[in-house]
């Protein structure tokens, strides 16, 4: 697939970066470049370095201007979407959104409607162990600027190592911060990584700050020899039992109650996985649980019987082709174990037991009322849901509702046995259903 990659140069969007060259085609990357520097939507400081990245990494850089006005900023990311299109026939855009709801759920919805994939492969990744996992990867990122208490001026420059991340950890834990700078706190640059073929040399810098805002400002910069690994900073080594590799190859983990990740993305070890599987496989470790991955058509019955638990994962708006393969989930009828499938998951149960699956397009937050008392839900009340979804499932008949409408289910549940759906994402929000659904009897 080829692809566009929605790029600021900052740590986010070049790994984001990485990890698609390691599956696909990267075409191109497309770069916003906001006349506010307080845009929303934007990362703005030192934003004209990212064509001496482009450089650096010899992939071509598209380049679109925008006023920076809340939500107009849109329409000239959609121009500039559809530019890339057009110039190198882009298939899909990839983002470096971690997790961002406002920024994410706004590209979804324009490549929904430019009929293109999208992918956040560092979607819901810890944060903390994703920073370490630069280091570990042989990325130099410098801090650009600090927008936040308790952050200031001597952070304004520096580049991230392995004590800065311990005093990000703190910062998380005291003051409440994204330590990626996910809520703003601060931003990154990064001049040297295993995609560049040269390195950026900073030859002239200033710096500004006052009340704890304040951003280093790169006036000349330009392309050098890499340096070699053996000449960077000491190898990291991050704390014990808190180090937790984000790969796109297939990854299997033992331990605590044996749970099966089913895999309902079209290719086996997808960039996508990244975005619908590798996060629940993370919230299921926090909360003390092992996993293993398979995609689904390489399940069988021996297999299936292996495990106590399944978890049908859900798969990126343009990808229903598990729809296609049902007699390949046909296990899913004689199932008798705790089972549950999120979004795509749930769409499947549905087919199977004579539901329907029909056009029900949401992107984004939106708050759900339970309608009734559940193993897996708790009680009757309100819950705010991540949905991203082009379609929904009807209620099969026997099938209790707990969510939603009989025409379109957000919930439900086997009249008999611990199956499951759900058409929302509790990876992204109300992470502890799935440590309430790890803890059913089996």
């Amino acid at each position: 697939m080829k692809l566009g990659v929605l790029f600021s140069g900052g740590k986010d969007s070049v790994f984001a970066c990485y990890l698609a060259k390691q599956k696909d085609e990267v075409a191109c990357l497309i770069t916003i470049v906001s006349q506010n520097p307080d845009s929303y939507m934007f990362h703005t400081p030192n934003i004209r370095c990212t064509d001496l990245q482009a450089r650096a990494m010899k992939i071509p850089i598209l380049s679109w201007p925008t006023a920076g006005r809340k939500e107009e900023e849109l329409y000239d990311l959609a121009a500039a979407i559809i530019a890339a299109k057009e110039r190198y026939a882009i298939e899909g855009i990839v983002t470096g959104a971690i997790e961002s709801v406002y920024q994410a759920s706004r590209v979804q919805r324009i490549c929904r409607d430019l009929e293109l994939w999208c992918c956040s492969p560092i979607w819901q990744a810890n944060q903390i162990d994703y920073l370490y996992l630069l280091l570990q990867e042989g990325f130099s990122v410098i801090i650009s600027g600090v927008y936040a208490y308790p952050f200031d001026a001597s952070w304004l420059g520096q580049t991230l190592n392995e004590e800065r991340i311990r005093v990000l950890a703190s910062f998380q834990k005291k003051y409440k911060i994204n330590p990626s700078g996910e809520g703003g706190e601060l931003e990154t640059l990064v001049v040297d990584g295993p995609i560049f073929q040269q390195r950026i040399e900073i030859l002239k810098a200033s710096q500004i700050y006052a009340h704890h805002r304040g951003q280093f400002i790169i006036e000349k910069a330009g392309l050098a020899e890499k340096r070699g690994r053996q000449e960077n900073p000491e190898p990291c080594h991050p704390p014990a039992g808190n180090y937790r590799l984000i790969q796109c190859s297939e990854a299997k983990e033992n331990g605590g109650s044996k749970i099966l990740l089913d895999d309902l993305c079209s290719e086996p070890d997808s960039l996508f996985k990244c975005e619908f599987v590798y996060p629940i496989r993370a919230a299921l470790k926090e909360y003390g649980y092992g996993s293993d991955i398979l995609h689904y058509s390489m399940l069988s019955p021996r297999a299936i019987d292996s495990y106590e638990k399944i978890i049908l994962c859900g798969t990126p708006l343009k990808d229903d082709g598990y729809l296609c393969h049902l007699d390949r989930l046909s296990w899913i009828r004689d199932c008798r174990k705790p089972l549950m499938g999120i979004c795509a998951g749930m769409q499947a149960i549905s087919a199977l037991y004579g539901g329907s699956v029909l056009p029900c397009p949401a992107i984004g937050l939106t708050e759900i009322e339970i309608h009734r008392e559940s193993l897996l839900l708790g009680e009757p009340r309100s819950l705010e849901v991540y949905q991203l979804h082009n379609h929904a499932a009807t209620l099969p008949q026997g099938f209790s509702l707990i969510a939603g409408s009989s025409d379109a289910a957000l919930a439900f549940q086997h009249p008999c046995l611990p199956t499951f759906g759900l058409l929302f994402h509790p990876e992204v929000r109300c992470r502890w259903i799935l440590e309430r659904f790890a803890k059913l009897p089996a």
